[in-house]
Order: structure tokens, then C-alpha cells, then sequence
């Protein structure tokens, strides 16, 4: 099972209404790929639990790639500098 839709499993499960469901989840492709020129790159390495933060927390588009090799792990990029900002500030 891929982890957008483990994700969105755990949500339903830990949801009780409709009101609780995030809509930009939903209904927004928010993982781009490519990686567009213009993101803010961060530079602390993704974990399973800032990338179910991110879905959850975080409203913007983002990718996730590998950054500086193919052995350095994949990092999130973002499109708003202040979301890029906030996971720096949570996860680093």
C-alpha cells in the first residue's frame, strides 16, 4: 500500500466526522513531480512521520526527491517559503 493512501486510511480511522477531513488532501494533487525550479529545497532528510505531517499540517504544493546523490535520502521541496520555514523549524 503506497503512504498517501496508508495515510488517508489512518485519517479515515482517527476521523469521526466530515468536518475533520482535510479538503486539500482530498481533492488537490499536492505531490508534484518534477521538482519545479522555483521550490524552496529544505535540507533535513523526510521521515514516514513529517511526511504524514506535511499532508496533514501543511496546505501548499510540495515534491519529494532526492537531494545530492542518490545515497543522501529524500528531502521535501515547497512552494511557500513559509511552509518550507515551518517544516524546517518542526523537523530540524
Amino acid at each position: 500500500m503506497s503512504s498517501l493512501r496508508q495515510y488517508i486510511f489512518l485519517s479515515m480511522q482517527m476521523t469521526k466526522t466530515l468536518e475533520d477531513i482535510n479538503l486539500y488532501t482530498w481533492f488537490m494533487d499536492r505531490n508534484v513531480n518534477p521538482c519545479p525550479d522555483h521550490f524552496v529545497k529544505s535540507n533535513t532528510e523526510l521521515t514516514d512521520e513529517s511526511k504524514a505531517w506535511i499532508y496533514e499540517k501543511l496546505i501548499g504544493r510540495f515534491s519529494i526527491g532526492n537531494s545530492d546523490g542518490f545515497f543522501m535520502g529524500q528531502r521535501p521541496a515547497f512552494e511557500d517559503p513559509k511552509e518550507a520555514m515551518m517544516y524546517e523549524l518542526t523537523w530540524g
